[in-house]
């Protein structure tokens, strides 16, 4: 059997990966941890020691779904025969939400979709609406983990800034382009720009353990600055 877990929510289906493998341990199960390259094997494996697969066995592995591809129909094939199996456990982990998900008509798929409320955030993001967007983000801090937020506001403000060059973000539907636009037309380009560059060093601070505020603080900072 094989299972998907993504979606938008990063943080909340990377944590439910980990506690699944936490829980499998903790009913006895050996984990292994497989590569793309390894997945062909678990055919292999059952069909020269069958034994093997008599004790508990779940295999975990990540990001497949960018080999996934027309011309790799070995990758393909293989993954439906695992998904078949009843006596065999794949769970695949994916850095993407479920519409980008290519091998989704393979297996079961948990998909975590971000909360609602985190659209609200990005919609307050633009001059003038500091009080708004320190309230949203106070609401949100309460629910969501404060890494998901920075990189969803991470994604918009990138996606805004190509807006302002003309150009249309990846994926994005025409109702999605309108509004980014309309966000986009209250902003000076110089300083939508600015906004992206501190977000980046606050990024590189936080890697770097040189920023001594939290996500949330360094939020409120810069809106105070630009909004």
């Amino acid at each position: 059997m094989l299972t998907i877990i993504c979606g938008e929510n990063t943080s909340a289906s990377r944590n439910f990966y980990i506690s699944l493998k936490k829980d499998y341990q903790n009913k006895g199960y050996e984990i292994r941890d497989i590569s793309y390259s390894e997945i062909e094997n678990i055919n292999r494996w059952l069909a020269d020691s069958p034994s093997l697969f008599s004790n508990k066995k779940v295999f975990f592995s990540q990001r497949l779904n960018k080999f996934f591809k027309k011309d790799n129909k070995k990758f393909v094939e293989d993954l439906q025969l695992i998904e078949k199996m009843k006596d065999v456990d794949l769970i695949d982990w994916e850095e993407v939400s479920g519409w980008e998900l290519k091998i989704k008509k393979i297996g079961i798929v948990k998909e975590f979709k971000p909360d609602q409320t985190i659209f609200k955030l990005l919609d307050s993001v633009y001059p003038g609406n500091r009080l708004t967007f320190i309230s949203q983000l106070n609401t949100l801090n309460q629910s969501l983990d404060e890494n998901f937020i920075f990189i969803m506001l991470v994604r918009y403000i990138r996606n805004l800034i190509i807006i302002t060059e003309d150009g249309v973000p990846p994926r994005m539907q025409s109702w999605q382009t309108y509004k980014l636009k309309s966000q986009a037309s209250r902003w000076k380009k110089e300083n939508l720009v600015n906004f992206y560059e501190a977000l980046f060093r606050i990024e590189t601070g936080l890697k770097t353990s040189s920023n001594p505020f939290t996500i949330k603080q360094s939020l409120e900072i810069l809106a105070c600055h630009f909004l």
